[in-house]
């Protein structure tokens, strides 16, 4: 299931994983509806028995972490070697790890979330299905699944 969009995709985060995190720095500080989401997500979590969560697509690790203040056992998985990197430096008492949600490296009924905060924008329309379907497998039966989305219809680039 590799495609160039991976790679792309990849080689992108990579190129510029420090002004990534720079720029995400401080942004659920400011997002109360952001947290607000992930308060219930953490709440659902423990209602549905507790147990990890797998943060994926989590770049710098800041939504990992703010899950592991809320008191869900989570982890972070991402695609780029340079975001997990600097992850591990800025959140070191927590797990992160270089995987694709394409093929995630979990065994079946293994974790009590899934959480992809704008990381399923970067996936082909063809792909989706195949994504979503990773997550099912992995997820316990009955435990939630939050995907955030940006909102509009066009492509913005900031350069």
């Amino acid at each position: 299931m590799t495609d160039n969009w991976l790679s792309d995709t990849r080689t992108s985060y990579d190129t510029d994983a420090s002004g990534y995190a720079d720029k995400v720095r401080g942004l659920l500080e400011e997002s109360p509806y952001l947290r607000a989401s992930l308060a219930l997500f953490a709440e659902l979590v423990r209602d549905a028995g507790g147990g990890r969560v797998a943060d994926v697509g989590c770049g710098p690790g800041y939504v990992t972490d703010y899950l592991h203040q809320l008191g869900v056992d989570a982890f972070g998985i991402d695609l780029s070697p340079g975001m997990i990197a600097i992850a591990r430096r800025d959140y070191p008492d927590l797990d992160f790890e270089v995987g694709t949600m394409t093929d995630l490296d979990l065994a079946d009924d293994s974790v009590a979330g899934v959480l992809a905060f704008w990381s399923v924008i970067h996936v082909p329309d063809h792909v989706l299905p195949a994504v979503f379907a990773q997550f099912h497998r992995v997820l316990h039966p009955g435990c939630p699944l939050l995907v955030g989305f940006h909102v509009g219809d066009g492509t913005r680039r900031d350069g």
